[in-house]
C-alpha cells in the first residue's frame, strides 16, 4: 500500500470533521471571528436550527479585497505569525481552520469590507471556491452558510433535531455574551429575536439573558489575588440550580471548561449546598495568557493552566471568604457605585449578617428544626419552646404561633379519638 498526500478537499473535510461539529460549532467560530476583528454590534440569524441558514454580521475591521480568497484557505490567519505566539494568546481564534473548515461541508459566502479597499463578495460551494466580486457594502463582514453538511450526508444523520440544535446555539450565543457584556449582540432564530444585548455591561448582558430577578439572587465579586483577577457574579448561599447548565465561566474573554475551577467553586459552596444542587456563578477569571494553553482541544472549549494549585486556591478562598462571611468579604462583594454612603453601608451590613448565619447553620440543619428525641435527656409529655430546639433566635410571636399551632392539633386529636371511643387523659 503506497503513502500519498491527501486531496486538499478531503483532508479539508477531515479538519471540518474536528473542528464544525453541528451548527452550534459554527456560530461559536463565527462569532469569535467578529469579536477578533474589533467588532461592537454583531447579529446572528438562525433558520432551521442553522441547519438551513447561519448568518453572522459585524462592523469590525473588515477583510481586504485581496485577501478574501486567502481568507478561505487552510491555515491562513492574521492572528499569529509564528510559534512564540501562541505562548501568549490574547485572540479568540488563532488557527487559521475556522472559514475553509465551515466552507469545505456547506455553501458558504463571504462579504467584508476594509476600510482602505472596496468591498468584495466570494462564494465557496463544499471547499470550490469562485474570484472576488466588487460589491457595495459597508465596513464590516458578512457569513452566510447555507445547506450545511450537503455534501456529507453521514454528518448530516448524526445532528439533532432542529429544536435541539436551535438549544445548543442558543445556549453558546448565551455564554459569548456574558463573555463580551461591552459588545452589543442580536441574536434571531426563525426572524424572531431571542436575545440582545446593548453593550452597556454585565449586569444588563445578565438581566437580558437570565431576567432581572438573577440579580437580587447573586453577590456581584471582584478580587485579585496571585496574579489572577476575578470578576462577575455568583449565587448566594440558597440560591442553586438543579444542574450545571447555569454555569458560565470566562477565562480570558474565551467561554471554557475547567474541572479545576470547577471545582473549586463547588467545593467552596459545599457546605451549603445539598445534593443534586448546584451553584450558579457567571465568572470572568482573566491572567497571563503565558500561564494558560489554549491550544488543547479544536473547538477552544478547554485550557489548561500552568500551575492548577495555585489556580484551585484562590478561586477557593475567594469563592468561600464570600460565602463565610469573612472580614474579606466586605472588600470582595461589591455594590452600585451610585449609593450614596448610608445605603451603601446597609447593604454590606445585610451582607455580612447574610453570611454570618450561614456560616453558623448549614442547610441541613436549618431544614431539620428538631432534633432526633433522645430519651435520657427528654421526658414523655414534656413540651419545650422552638428557641430551645434551635440555636437561632425566636421572635415572641413566633412562639406565640408554634403554641396556637400545638394546642389546634391537640384538639383535633382529641375530637378524632372521641369518635373512635377511645380515652385520652388531659396533661
Amino acid at each position: 500500500m503506497g503513502i500519498k498526500v491527501l486531496d486538499k478537499t478531503v483532508y479539508n473535510r477531515i479538519s471540518a470533521g474536528e473542528v464544525v461539529e453541528r451548527p452550534y460549532s459554527v456560530v461559536k467560530e463565527l462569532v469569535e471571528n467578529s469579536i477578533d476583528a474589533g467588532a461592537t454590534e454583531i447579529s446572528i440569524h438562525v433558520d432551521n436550527g442553522g441547519i438551513d441558514l447561519i448568518e453572522v454580521s459585524d462592523n469590525g475591521c473588515g477583510i481586504d479585497y485581496d485577501e478574501l480568497q486567502l481568507a478561505l484557505m487552510p491555515h491562513a490567519t492574521s492572528k499569529i505569525f509564528s510559534a512564540k505566539d501562541l505562548d501568549h494568546i490574547a485572540t479568540l481564534g488563532f488557527r487559521g481552520e475556522a472559514l475553509p473548515s465551515i466552507a469545505a461541508v456547506s455553501k458558504t459566502t463571504l462579504i467584508s469590507r476594509h476600510e482602505k479597499s472596496v468591498g468584495g463578495v466570494v462564494k465557496c460551494f463544499g471547499g470550490a471556491m469562485n474570484d472576488p466580486l466588487p460589491i457595495s457594502t459597508k465596513i464590516g463582514t458578512i457569513v452566510t452558510v447555507e445547506d450545511l453538511f450537503f455534501n456529507t450526508p453521514v454528518r448530516a444523520k448524526f445532528l439533532k433535531t432542529p429544536k435541539g440544535e436551535e438549544a445548543d446555539i442558543s445556549n453558546i450565543v448565551s455564554r459569548i455574551m456574558l463573555a463580551h457584556p461591552n459588545i452589543s449582540f442580536t441574536y434571531e432564530v426563525n426572524s424572531k429575536v431571542v436575545y440582545q444585548t446593548y453593550g452597556d455591561g454585565l449586569e444588563s448582558a445578565m438581566i437580558n439573558v437570565y431576567g432581572y430577578s438573577i440579580i437580587n439572587n447573586c453577590f456581584y465579586i471582584e478580587a485579585e489575588k496571585n496574579g489572577i483577577s476575578i470578576k462577575g457574579y455568583v449565587g448566594k448561599h440558597n440560591f442553586s440550580k438543579p444542574n450545571r447548565t447555569y454555569q458560565t465561566l470566562i477565562v480570558n474573554g474565551r467561554y471554557v471548561f475547567n474541572a479545576t475551577i470547577s471545582s473549586a467553586i463547588t467545593n467552596a459552596y459545599g457546605s451549603y449546598l445539598m445534593k443534586r444542587q448546584y451553584p450558579f456563578f457567571v465568572l470572568q477569571i482573566n491572567m497571563d495568557p503565558e500561564f494558560v494553553d489554549v491550544n488543547v482541544h479544536p473547538n477552544k472549549t478547554e485550557v489548561r493552566f500552568q500551575n492548577n494549585q495555585v489556580v484551585y486556591g484562590t478561586i477557593f478562598s475567594v469563592i468561600s471568604s464570600v460565602l463565610d462571611g469573612k472580614d474579606t468579604a466586605l472588600d470582595i462583594v461589591k455594590v452600585e457605585q451610585n449609593k450614596d454612603v448610608d445605603e451603601l453601608k446597609s447593604v454590606r451590613n445585610e451582607i455580612k449578617d447574610e453570611n454570618e448565619f450561614f456560616s453558623k447553620h448549614t442547610i441541613r440543619q436549618i431544614l431539620t428544626p428538631y432534633p432526633t428525641f433522645d430519651p435520657k435527656k427528654s421526658k414523655v409529655g414534656e413540651s419545650k419552646p422552638l428557641s430551645e430546639y434551635l440555636d437561632l433566635e425566636v421572635s415572641k410571636q413566633q412562639e406565640d404561633i408554634f403554641a396556637q399551632n400545638k394546642e389546634y392539633i391537640d384538639k383535633l386529636e382529641k375530637s378524632k379519638a372521641e369518635q373512635e371511643k377511645i380515652e385520652i387523659e388531659d396533661p
